[in-house]
């Protein structure tokens, strides 16, 4: 299928009933309901990188809700799985943020809807083919065992690792490891290639807020009203970085997807939508802290000495006397 980008403004009210429109809108245009006909389960990660709902920082409920909605219109058999893993270096329970933010109402509220916390589930381990050689990781056994394609649900916002996340950094949360930042010194390598094996076949942006300055999680919140959809994540995040102000081929997890082959020549592209009247530009401004965490997170011998070393914790110790903790 040819790669499709679908952008527009939401829909003024943004009630319920609007968003469903809009998604189910979008479905004809992607085939995502001839795809979700077929299957006998899919899967949707939003973005969760907090234990509580916050503007620009985590997905909103209320988009989750339309687009499940919207599904259920095609049909209420095919299974719809809803997770994320825990937070990062174990910081929260994603089963307590699930709760948070209301995600356990839509099991009550459709049928064959399920939670789940991904760092909760078995796993699998598989062995990914990079530029740096073979590398192992486990991930959720549920994606190769029940899930006929995932559908990946980020926010825009800057990332201060990482440049920007999008579609494709979503699905770190996939990892169920709650110490996966042992594997950050092979993003760039792996990201791209674990959304494939575990078969993320369509983007839809919850475009409410963006986050600008700085991130994933202490930037400004900014309102920008984006809709964006795709039927390919490369297609995606090369679209609505642009809209954000970004160059995709100098965000290197990116780079890195467009060498994979993950991400088609803008040619081939067909977008849907006028970017040019949406664009705005975000900006990245690291902080001081950032940079010896950039550093430990491109190097596995700093990631060591920083998180699973007998110096871990004095070290953490002592930054957190100077800076306030990204969580608490």
């Amino acid at each position: 299928m040819n790669s499709i980008v679908i952008v527009d403004k939401l829909e003024s009210g943004e009630d319920l009933r609007s968003l469903t429109r809009q998604f189910a809108h979008t479905f004809r245009q992607l085939s995502v309901d001839d795809n979700f006909k077929k299957a006998n389960a899919v899967f949707i990660k939003p973005n969760l990188t907090y234990p509580v709902y916050k503007k620009g920082v985590t997905t909103r409920k209320e988009v989750i809700e339309g687009l499940v909605t919207a599904l259920r219109e095609i049909n209420s058999t095919t299974m719809i799985y809803i997770g994320e893993g825990e937070g990062g270096y174990n910081s929260f329970s994603m089963t307590a943020a699930f709760e948070n933010m209301g995600f356990f109402e839509l099991e009550k509220e459709f049928p064959n809807v399920k939670i789940v916390n991904l760092s909760k589930l078995l796993s699998k381990e598989i062995e990914i083919e990079t530029p740096r050689g073979p590398y192992k990781i486990a991930l959720p056994a549920i994606f190769f065992n029940e899930i006929d394609f995932s559908i990946s649900c980020p926010v825009p916002k800057v990332h201060c690792m990482t440049g920007i996340t999008l579609s494709y950094k979503n699905q770190w949360g996939c990892l169920p490891d709650t110490m996966r930042l042992k594997n950050h010194y092979m993003f760039d390598y792996i990201i791209s290639k674990i959304s494939d094996i575990l078969k993320f076949r369509y983007a839809f942006l919850d475009g409410k807020y963006g986050l600008t300055n700085n991130g994933p999680m202490v930037g400004d919140p900014v309102e920008v009203n984006w809709f964006a959809a795709s039927n390919s994540l490369g297609a995606f995040d090369s679209v609505v970085s642009e809209m954000m102000g970004f160059d995709w081929k100098k965000i290197s997890h990116l780079k890195m997807a467009g060498e994979y082959g993950f991400i088609p020549k803008r040619e081939d592209i067909r977008i849907i939508g006028d970017i040019e009247l949406l664009k705005r530009k975000f900006t990245l401004k690291r902080s001081f802290w950032n940079y010896p965490a950039l550093a430990a997170f491109q190097s596995k011998k700093l990631t060591h000495l920083v998180y699973f070393s007998r110096w871990a914790k004095i070290l953490h110790d002592i930054m957190y006397t100077f800076r306030k903790k990204p969580i608490e």
